[in-house]
């Protein structure tokens, strides 16, 4: 039976929603196949492991007393025993899946600590989680593999507070009013806001800054869809899922439209949240498209496991809007038409992964510099 690590949580203004999405999936994978360890990234940077993971209640009671420490070292995970004086080992992590939503976690750093342990990781690598962690980026990416996104301005904090006048300026200038505020590495529209003025886009940025030193403005498409579209790989092969008009209507698409219903959360899983969006088809050229630009970022960017980009378009114009290399609940349901099948395509992921690190293991060469 292999030993599967689920990291979910994360040090990120998204933890809640990755622990929807990693409760579902500890639950949904084959555990005749599978010894499923849940692995939570605390809000506090640690990683902490239980039984009682497995259920939503824990961690919507915040029942963490049962919660024990864990780390990673050779491969293997450990637990801390008796005040933290003690290791007990878990045993060799055959692979591991990234459920963390935003921060570090999503980020690249899930992906870097597998990857310095040597374990199979059924999500994207570092450098991928890396670039489209951060919105501005992705847009940089995106252009160079002649991908299309709206026109853009991006800066930090710092350097509006030393020249705001400026970069005000320049954005009625280059963009125009409306357009969107966004922190720029933070997901599910946390932070997002509309500006129809220079008085409105003051308040939109304090706003983003409480959250993020960095930020992406935008000009806002009027009466644009919100479309999705995701990939994944097995054996070498890219699979693209048909495009997804998110029900999200001609603003833009808020945390309230994706997670919540009359101010709570709609579903108690993350299978049931999903459940809350639309799904219309698209068709024809304008599908071609979308699925072709997903499956452009994906290759190109040497991408594996699931990873949702999300689109917007305008008439008959598509463009990228960002790329979610761990999407909620992992984007199962633009592959799968039933929970049940989830299991089976959650699995063949990991079977993936670690047929994957068996052919990509190179060899270490000693140069003998220090010696001469």
């Amino acid at each position: 039976m292999r030993r599967v690590a689920v990291v979910f949580g994360g040090k990120s203004c998204e933890n809640e929603i990755s622990v929807l999405t990693g409760t579902f999936v500890v639950n949904v994978l084959d555990g005749a196949k599978y010894q499923v360890i849940p692995v939570y990234l605390h809000t506090d940077g640690a990683f902490y492991t239980a039984k009682s993971m497995f259920s939503l209640d824990t961690f919507r009671k915040g029942n963490c007393e049962s919660f024990e420490r864990v780390i990673f070292e050779g491969g293997k995970a450990y637990i801390f025993r008796g005040g933290g004086k003690k290791l007990k080992e878990l045993g060799k992590i055959d692979v591991a899946l990234n459920c963390c939503h935003g921060g570090l976690g999503e980020g690249g750093g899930v992906a870097a600590l597998m990857q310095m342990n040597g374990i199979p990781l059924a999500s994207p690598e570092l450098t991928a989680s890396g670039v489209f962690m951060d919105k501005g980026l992705t847009k940089i990416a995106a252009k160079a593999l002649s991908v299309p996104t709206v026109e853009f301005v991006r800066f930090e904090e710092a350097e509006y507070r030393r020249r705001g006048a400026f970069l005000l300026k320049n954005i009625q200038t280059r963009l125009g009013y409306p357009v969107i505020v966004k922190p720029a590495r933070l997901g599910s529209s946390i932070g997002l806001t509309v500006a129809e003025n220079e008085e409105e886009i003051k308040e939109s940025l304090e706003v983003a800054f409480e959250l993020d030193e960095r930020v992406v403005v935008e000009k806002f498409l009027k009466g644009k869809k919100d479309i999705n579209c995701a990939a994944y790989s097995l054996g070498g092969e890219i699979f693209v899922s048909e495009p997804e008009e998110a029900a999200s209507g001609e603003g833009i698409y808020s945390f309230a439209d994706k997670y919540l219903k009359d101010g709570e959360l709609a579903g108690k899983t993350a299978s049931k949240m999903q459940n809350t969006r639309g799904r219309v088809e698209v068709k024809g050229e304008l599908r071609e498209r979308i699925r072709m630009y997903t499956k452009t970022l994906y290759k190109r960017m040497s991408m594996y496991g699931v990873v949702r980009m999300d689109y917007l378009l305008s008439g008959d114009k598509v463009y990228l809007g960002e790329v979610n290399t761990v999407p909620g609940s992992l984007a199962y349901y633009l592959f799968c038409d039933r929970i049940s099948e989830a299991r089976t395509f959650f699995g063949s992921l990991l079977e993936d992964a670690i047929a994957r690190l068996k052919t990509s293991e190179k060899r270490i060469i000693h140069t003998g510099i220090l010696e001469k």
